[in-house]
């Protein structure tokens, strides 16, 4: 009889990362400003988001971001655009200068994502995000037995994030564009 030490003693009809749960969350206020910088409109945020959980199963697509910015999103990518994400609005608050500055987003996507690590709801955290603001988050993550990811766009992300999750994820305007995710506007 032949053995092969590094396979199966059965066949695998599905990968290891098959079984495991997987939820996305997107820093959409950091996305929504890149993808504006760099003139691009998106047509499915959930298609590119899903991407980084490769076989995994998908249970939710989380999007923060205030309600200005998803009105102003909404009239650039469409309304369809958010469809399959779960949109968790922050607060907007009027500047003397008559800017809105936003209260909250990143807080509330730092608590979805502990509460959902702590409470075993998933194996696999994405977060969508250059921010490093997002380190300490990911470090408890972790601390929970979840693995993490972490998906920048356009520009890398620093040192100090990548080498704080599992896996790291680079998608540029060519990327985008090529997989038909979205075009130039």
């Amino acid at each position: 009889m032949i053995s092969n030490a590094d396979s199966p003693a059965f066949p695998q009809p599905y990968p290891p990362q098959a079984f495991e749960k997987a939820i996305v969350f997107i820093d959409g206020s950091n996305l929504l400003n890149r993808l504006h910088d760099e003139k691009i409109k998106v047509n499915d945020f959930y298609k590119i988001a899903v991407t980084a959980c490769g076989a995994r199963q998908v249970l939710r697509v989380y999007f923060y971001t205030s309600e200005d910015k998803l009105a102003k999103a909404k009239e650039i990518h469409g309304v369809n655009a958010f469809d399959n994400c779960r949109v968790v609005l922050g607060h907007s608050v009027l500047r003397g200068n008559g800017s809105i500055k936003e209260k909250g987003v990143d807080a509330l996507l730092v608590a979805d994502l502990v509460y959902h690590a702590a409470t075993k709801n998933c194996q696999y955290a994405v977060v969508f995000s250059n921010d490093t603001d997002f380190v300490f988050a990911i470090k408890r993550v972790e601390d929970f037995g979840c693995k993490t990811a972490i998906v920048s766009t356009f520009q890398s992300a620093s040192d100090r994030l990548v080498n704080a999750c599992d896996d790291y994820y680079h998608i540029t305007k060519d990327t985008i564009i090529e997989r038909n995710w979205g075009n130039e506007i």
